[in-house]
């Protein structure tokens, strides 16, 4: 799986899923069983090339990171440092909070995708 395509069949299977969690990792772990009912091969927590990044989960070539808390600008800078590595052709950013959207969607010529979780959870 890479590039836009995938990160909105990506963004669909996500946005259908229900999912019960209190925290990321109950979260992460969620998603990663929404992923194999829909047949999409993920690995969990995975290093990037840039030797210092650590993406939540990668889907092909299609990051994936997860967040239900954080600001703005500290969630764009991570992705922008994501974007800049080579194995990454589009971000899924999976979040409850409505302050994450409004964000860029796209950094470095590769998409970034949101997929809205608001209201999800216990």
């Amino acid at each position: 799986m890479h590039g836009l395509e995938a990160a909105i069949r990506i963004c669909d299977v996500l946005e259908a899923a229900r999912m019960q969690y209190v925290t990321e990792a109950e979260l992460q772990a969620e998603i990663a069983a929404a992923f194999a009912a829909a047949g999409i091969d993920a690995a969990r927590e995975v290093r990037l090339s840039d030797g210092q990044s650590r993406i939540d989960l990668l889907a092909g070539s299609v990051g994936i990171e997860v967040k239900i808390g954080g600001g703005r600008s500290a969630v764009n800078r991570q992705l922008a440092r994501y974007a800049r590595c080579d194995e990454i052709t589009a971000l899924v950013l999976v979040t409850t909070r409505a302050g994450h959207f409004g964000r860029r969607v796209e950094t470095n010529g590769k998409p970034i995708l949101t997929a809205a979780l608001i209201g999800a959870g216990l």
